[in-house]
């Protein structure tokens, strides 16, 4: 896919949040020196900008599909 492709996918709160939290994490790291931590803030902001992440590959569950439980005697 293509940059502008992901960038057009629908954008939900944890995806904003992801780009929100990555950038002010890099820019202060910057600010500060602490350059180490500017890798985990553009980590944030890639995860974002891909659309990437453990949330964004889970399987949704089918309303159709029953869970079973298990009873302990």
């Amino acid at each position: 896919m293509k940059i502008l492709e992901l960038l057009a996918q629908p954008w939900s709160f944890m995806r904003i949040l992801r780009l929100i939290m990555g950038g002010y994490i890099a820019i202060v790291s910057v600010m500060e020196g602490q350059y180490f931590l500017v890798l985990a803030g553009l980590f944030f902001v890639y995860q974002a900008v891909m659309n990437a992440g453990c949330a964004a590959c889970i399987p949704m569950e089918s309303k159709n599909e029953k869970i079973e439980t298990k009873n302990i005697d």
